[in-house]
Formats: structure tokens, sequence, C-alpha cells
């Protein structure tokens, strides 16, 4: 049995950012991507924008390994970063004057990623599924078991990351989640040089948000295997439905080019955990904060992270990290996008690595020895501590 220091399960943002954060502390990490392309929802569900990561003020309240992501996704594409955030200036359509954020190409930035990873010396595993868990008396988890191929393997390790978006690594292990609903919002990369209105990635080719009957909107949860084929079956009628509209002259000019590869879910299940994110706690400083996440939607007040939100009541040995951690209510709207993913992932990897080097649960960390550390790598903990963008200084 092979045995790491550090398992990641899930290489979307949240998970390459954890990946990225252990190896770092030359840690031994594998990282498990069921796909054979990195990036999650980022990449493979076509999601094509790096969302700010500057709050009302204009200030800078994520930085590390969240800003590196979002500066690096730049590498492989047509866009580039506003010119009050040291990039190009008006013009191109990924600019943004107001937020520091940027649009990205989602094959392009799978290229950045899995370089990254390779780099960072993470073994990293595509096209391999996490199948079964093992936990011990205290229900520490010990184990798991993961399937390539025809092949099964177990995988031991002094601590677990579930970054996969659905908390499955917690619920194989019998952690309790909650789940919330979940609105269908597909989006298909499109060639059609008539819509000058949706994300242009460059010349007729764009990214397309497809419209929802307002009776296949939204479902209530997609915890089960039946949930989750309806909630693709609908992501599939939607997109046809938009293309069956219109007549055969117009399919020769306007068509799609490439689909979600995975169900454009946003909130599936959020752990039970020692804190909560809840509704109407922007602007609230947490003493334990372990960073900072901007409202992409709007210029409003950011929210701090609390460590407790990312570690279960029921399950030892793990954290979670991205979309699973426990952020309910307006807050799971804030916490699920990529610059939340990447920043609880880097603070989920640098906890699972001083966790591995104590030889204790992270549960038991002390929150001030790893806020010192995340603060080593320019970590933002607290909303207080964002700074202004200086462009000379990067």
């Amino acid at each position: 049995m092979k045995h790491y220091d550090i398992v990641v399960c899930g290489g979307g943002i949240a998970g390459v950012a954890a990946a990225l954060a252990a190896s770092r502390r030359n840690k031994k990490v594998l990282l498990i991507e069921k796909q054979s392309v990195p990036g999650g929802l980022a990449t493979s569900g076509l999601i094509y924008i790096y969302l700010p990561i500057s709050d009302d003020r204009d200030k800078v309240i994520a930085s590390s390994i969240t800003e590196e992501l979002l500066i690096r996704c730049q590498e492989y594409g047509p866009f580039s970063l506003g010119e009050k955030w040291g990039g190009e200036g008006v013009g191109n359509p990924g600019n943004s004057r107001d937020r520091y954020r940027c649009c990205f190409s989602p094959a392009g930035y799978m290229l950045t990623l899995e370089k990254m990873v390779r780099e960072s010396g993470t073994e990293l595993l595509l096209e391999t599924t996490v199948t079964g868990v093992r936990t011990n008396a205290q229900n520490r988890i010990e184990e798991i078991e993961i399937f390539c191929g025809c092949e099964k393997e177990q995988i031991s390790a002094d601590c677990f990351i579930d970054a996969t978006g659905g908390a499955y690594l917690f619920r194989m292990a019998g952690a309790q989640v909650f789940p919330e609903t979940n609105y269908h919002n597909p989006w298909v990369m499109e060639v059609n040089a008539e819509n000058k209105e949706h994300f242009p990635l460059t010349g007729d080719l764009h990214v397309q948000p497809m419209p929802i009957p307002e009776k296949d909107g939204s479902m209530e949860q997609v915890l089960s295997s039946a949930e989750m084929q309806e909630f693709i079956r609908r992501q599939y009628k939607a997109i046809r439905a938009h293309y069956d509209a219109l007549s055969a002259q117009q399919r020769k000019t306007i068509y799609p080019v490439h689909l979600p590869m995975m169900p454009q879910t946003r909130k599936i299940a959020r752990i039970d955990a020692f804190a909560e994110i809840k509704t109407g706690e922007a602007g609230m400083r947490f003493e334990d904060s372990i960073g900072v996440a901007a409202d992409w939607r709007k210029k409003a007040p950011a929210w701090e992270t609390p460590y407790g939100a990312l570690l279960s009541r029921q399950v030892r040995g793990a954290l979670a990290a991205g979309r699973c951690i426990n952020s309910s209510g307006d807050a799971w709207e804030i916490f699920r996008v990529i610059p939340a993913a990447a920043m609880t992932g880097e603070a989920a990897g640098v906890a699972a690595a001083m966790a591995s080097e104590q030889q204790i649960d992270p549960a038991e960390l002390s929150v001030a020895s790893l806020q010192k550390e995340l603060v080593k790598t320019n970590g933002i903990m607290h909303i207080s501590d964002g700074y202004y963008f200086n462009a000379s200084s990067k």
C-alpha cells in the first residue's frame, strides 16, 4: 500500500491550491482527479471567469496562491488583467477596470494548472476515482480505495483533503452534509458571429449561457444518483432546446463547439462543521479566520473564513476545501466560486501539512500557528489586512 503525507481528492481549483500549498512545504502529496484534466468546474464546466479578489474598497483581500492562480490564468488565452491591476488596459474582453479579476480560456487554464501541479512535485492521478473509504474506531480516515482503468489500489495518508465539490469523501466516511437548491445555468462554447453580448473568447467564439424553462430551473438537491442524472438530463434538454429553436440555415453559423464536461452544479453538499458561515456575516471579523473571500456579485463587504468551517464534526483526519466547506445561504454564494475555492484550498493544504508534521488531527491544530504560516506566504487573514494594489511591487 502506498502512503502519502497528504492526499487531496478532487483536482479543481481548491484541490490544485491545496496540493500546491502542501507540496511547497516539502510534503509527499497525491492529487486525485476523476477527469483527465484539472480545473474542475472552472475548466471542465466552462465557467471561464476568475472572479474578483478585490473588495468594495478596491483593496486586494486574497493573495498568495489565490492571486498566483489568478495571474497564471492569462497564460494560454486572449485575456489579460485590467490596467489598474497590472494588465494591458481597456479593449480586451477579459479586462475589468473596477475589479481584480480576469477571464480565461478553459482549455488553456487546464494546461497551466497541470503544469503547476507537476512542477510542484505533487503526484497527479487523472482519470482516477475514489471508490471507498476506511475509517478507524474514532472515525478517522486512514485509507481510501481508488480506481483507474480496471485497477483498484489502496492509499493511506496522514491527512486527507476533500476538494471534490460535493463532499464525496466525507459522505463516504459517514459525515453529515446539508444540500441546497441548485439552479440550472449551463454554459456552452459556441460559434455565433451575431452574438456580441456574452463572454467573447475571440472572433465569433464565445461562451453562451443557456436559457432554462422556469419549470426546469432548479432542483432542491443533487445528492443521490437519481437526482444527479435528472440534473444532467435537464442541462442537455436546455442546450438542445436552444439550438432546436434555430432554423436549419442558422445552425450553419450558430453551433456549439464544446459542451461542459461535468454537471454545472454549484451547491451540492456542505459539511456539518465546527463553524458555519451564514447569511449576514459579510464584513464580520473572526479571530480564527484563515482567509478572506470577496463578494463577486457587486462591490460589497468581504467575508472572513473561520477555520472551523473546514472541519467536519463527525469525521477526523480530513479537511474540506472549496464548495463543500460549511457556508450556508448567501454565504454559500460567496464561497462556492473560484477565488474562495483557491483560498480555502491553500489553507487546507497548509493545515494538513502542519497536522502531518505534528502527527495530530487537523482539529487539534493551533489556529494561531496556522495563521502565522499562511501569513508567511502573503496570506491575508482578515479584511482589515487588505491592501491597495501596487503594480510596481509585483
